[in-house]
């Protein structure tokens, strides 16, 4: 399935599988990348023990596909262009501010909300990175751990 099919019908309540493990779709969100002037699509995924600290998303101006997990670490701003993370070292790529320009499904973000994120990537493993972000509204941070995937590794279940 190409990125743009993907894009069009994985929707909130659709089940999926990300390298074999399986998600629900909580919401769908179009975020408008400021800095980089275009948008991406984001989508909140559910495990089976109802946690929904996943996220998916696909940037198809870059042709680039995505897995991540929330974690949590208190970074010191401002944020470095390098740092340690787990005993691994990450260059940062990119500062954006994004605001979310479409929603859909259950509510985790809503239309309008803004945030600030720093990407990192791996210094010996280039598909590995850290995104750091803050809230722009309430200053909350949420910090994900992501992996590309090869658009092979999504399955789309119903």
């Amino acid at each position: 399935m190409s990125l743009s099919d993907l894009i069009t019908t994985i929707q909130p309540g659709s089940k999926i599988t990300i390298k074999g493990k399986p998600f629900t779709v909580k919401q769908h969100i179009v975020w408008m990348q400021h800095r980089a002037g275009y948008t991406y699509d984001k989508w909140v995924l559910v495990d089976a023990k109802d946690y929904d600290g996943y996220r998916f998303f696909i940037d198809s101006r870059e042709n680039a596909v995505g897995f991540a997990e929330i974690f949590h670490h208190e970074f010191t701003e401002p944020m470095p262009m390098e740092l340690i993370y787990n005993g691994r070292k990450y260059t940062q790529t990119c500062a954006e501010f994004c605001t979310a320009e479409k929603v859909e499904g259950d509510e985790v973000y809503k239309q309008g909300d803004g945030e600030i994120w720093w990407d990192y990537v791996s210094a010996d493993d280039e598909k590995t990175g850290l995104s750091l972000g803050r809230s722009w509204e309430t200053w909350e941070r949420e910090d994900l751990a992501t992996s590309t995937l090869n658009p092979k590794d999504i399955e789309l279940l119903n």
